[in-house]
C-alpha cells in the first residue's frame, strides 16, 4: 500500500480515518460510520492489517460470537501525508541562529515565537472568514488535507477542536515543543486564547484544543481586537 498524499484519497484511508476518530472500532462501527457494507470494510481492513496500519484485539461478550476491535498503529498514522518538513526546517534554522548568539533562558521562547509566526504566515491566506467558526472550518480543512481527521464542537465560550492523528507526530514524539507550536499557530490564526486540554502523546487517542471566542483576529498580526 502506497504511503503519502495519494493514500489519503483512497477508500482504505477513509476506513483508517474512521478508526482514528473512534480510537477503537469494530467492522460494524466503521461500516455504519461510512455507510458501506461490512464486507467492503473487511476487505480494506485486511489490507491495512497486512501493511501494519491497524491492529486487532479479539473481544468476547457473553455467549455470542467474538468480534474484533481495530485501532490505528503508529505506522498507520504515518501513512497519511504529514506536513512537518516545514516545521523541522524552520525550527532547526531558527534554533541554531538564536542559541548561537543568545544563550539566555528566554532564547527558546523567542525561537517558538518566531517559528509559530512563520508557520502562521504559511497558512494565513487559506484561513478565511470574519467569524471564529468560519476560520475554524478553514483550519479544519487544512488539517484534513494534511491527513488529520478533525471534529469541531461548539461550547458556551467558543469551540473545542479534536484532532485524531498528529500532523507533527515524528517531531513531537521527540520534542513536545511541537505541541506548543501548534497551539501558538492556532492562536495566531483563530483566536488569542487556545488551550491544549488533551494530547495524544499522553495516551489519549486524539488531541483536544479549547478555543475561546473573545474577539476577532487581526488578519496581519493574529492579535485580538474588540
Amino acid at each position: 500500500m502506497s504511503n503519502g498524499w495519494h493514500f489519503s484519497n483512497t477508500p482504505a484511508a477513509r476506513v483508517l480515518k474512521a478508526i482514528q476518530v473512534r480510537g477503537k472500532a469494530s467492522i460494524k462501527d466503521v461500516a455504519g460510520d461510512l455507510g458501506v457494507t461490512a464486507s467492503a470494510v473487511r476487505q480494506h481492513l485486511a489490507q491495512l492489517e497486512a501493511s501494519g496500519a491497524v491492529q486487532a484485539v479479539k473481544v468476547r461478550e457473553g455467549v455470542g460470537r467474538p468480534y474484533y476491535l481495530y485501532s490505528v498503529t503508529p505506522e498507520g498514522h504515518n501513512m497519511f501525508h504529514k506536513d512537518y518538513g516545514d516545521l523541522a526546517r524552520l525550527l532547526l534554522s531558527l534554533l541554531l541562529d538564536e542559541v548561537g548568539r543568545n544563550r539566555e533562558a528566554g532564547a527558546i521562547q523567542e525561537v517558538m515565537r518566531r517559528v509559530s509566526g512563520q508557520l502562521a504566515d504559511l497558512y494565513r491566506d487559506s484561513v478565511s472568514g470574519e467569524s471564529l467558526a468560519e476560520r475554524l472550518q478553514s483550519w479544519a480543512d487544512i488539517l484534513d488535507q494534511r491527513g488529520v481527521s478533525v471534529e469541531i464542537e461548539q461550547t458556551e465560550d467558543g469551540f473545542e477542536l479534536r484532532e485524531y492523528g498528529c500532523p507533527y507526530q515524528a517531531v513531537a514524539s521527540e520534542n513536545r515543543a511541537a505541541c506548543e507550536l501548534e497551539r501558538r499557530v492556532m492562536a495566531r490564526l483563530l483566536a488569542p486564547t487556545v488551550e491544549l486540554k488533551n494530547c495524544v502523546l499522553d495516551g489519549y487517542h486524539g488531541c483536544q484544543f479549547r478555543i475561546v471566542q473573545n474577539g476577532t483576529v487581526n488578519s496581519s498580526k493574529g492579535e485580538r481586537t474588540q
